[in-house]
């Protein structure tokens, strides 16, 4: 990445792996499974299927790459769970990356952040398709293989249109290898490596069976159809409530943490939140006093949720 991508871009994206990505990576009271979830991985994740479409539709890799890395540059610490009804990252990118980059380059990133799919360039459209695919898969396997849900537990429907074969001796198999490399061996190389495998296998599968991976389908009313009834009747309804809340906090962090500091910097927030960690933003609370000690460890992230209250739904 480093030899292709502009000096500060590669420092900018190295922060990202202790920004939150499916759970909150810090605090996690020493848990090293919560650093398989950080948004650096999901960019990771975006930019191998943005380089395979791109690939397959002549791109430039070099502007493919460079738009990937982009995309995601400038979350704050918590991503969502403190965004919400406090930044919009689409609407502060241009102020990110202003002065470092051509203007076009920078008007491109906004738009993929604005997911302005008119605007968009063939590359900068590859990168938001991939984005938007990845989304699907990572959501979906984080919760079976991280969280521990069983796969019953998702709709049939959902399920078939994102063309995984959950009825599959060998998938189920791999699925199990996942949980038991990140839930009981802990070893979060193998786990990120071997799921980063089937993200990509995943999606690539979908676009095919789908027949979108040839041509672009970000203005087809087909592929609108399928990403609005998974968002809207699968992720918010299946997935979102257990990662966001029960095992992330995310009312609480943004009640107990963001507020507060958000509050504190005033009109330095959008700038310094985008150059910061989660640890830099916990660090500042508890040296400014804005929140006890005992708070921050209630924010730890519950992994285990499931097997603790709701063993019933558990995969494994």
């Amino acid at each position: 990445m480093s030899e292709l991508l502009p000096t500060w871009l590669t420092c900018a994206a190295k922060r990202l792996q202790t920004i939150t990505g499916f759970v909150t990576v810090h605090p996690n009271g020493g848990d090293p499974r919560t650093l398989a979830f950080s948004r650096y991985e999901h960019v990771a994740r975006v930019a191998s299927l943005a380089l395979m479409v791109g690939e397959k539709r002549g791109l430039p890799r070099s502007e493919v790459l460079l738009f990937s890395w982009l995309h995601d540059i400038n979350r704050w610490p918590f991503a969502h769970n403190a965004e919400k009804g406090h930044f919009d990252g689409a609407e502060d990118m241009e102020r990110f990356i202003e002065g470092r980059l051509p203007e076009a380059t920078v008007s491109q990133a906004a738009d993929i952040a604005r997911k302005r799919v008119s605007e968009l360039s063939p590359a900068a459209r590859a990168v938001l398709l991939a984005d938007i695919v990845t989304g699907f898969f990572e959501d979906t396997l984080f919760t079976i293989t991280g969280l521990n849900l069983s796969p019953s537990e998702l709709p049939d429907g959902a399920l078939d249109m994102l063309r995984l074969p959950t009825g599959d001796f060998a998938f189920l198999e791999e699925l199990q290898h996942l949980y038991l490399l990140l839930n009981r061996e802990s070893d979060v190389a193998r786990y990120t490596r071997d799921l980063n495998s089937l993200v990509f296998r995943s999606a690539r599968k979908f676009l095919s069976e789908h027949d979108f991976l040839n041509t672009d389908p970000l203005e087809d009313e087909r592929f609108r159809s399928i990403r609005s009834a998974l968002r809207h009747s699968y992720l918010e309804q299946y997935i979102f409530p257990l990662n966001n809340e029960k095992v992330c906090h995310g009312e609480m962090i943004r009640r107990v943490l963001v507020d507060p500091v958000v509050s504190r910097l005033g009109g330095n927030a959008d700038d310094c939140l985008t150059q910061w960690t989660e640890v830099d933003m916990v660090a500042y609370v508890l040296r400014e006093g804005l929140v006890a000690e005992e708070t921050i460890s209630a924010l730890e992230p519950r992994l285990d949720y499931l097997s603790d209250v709701e063993p019933a739904r558990c995969f494994i």
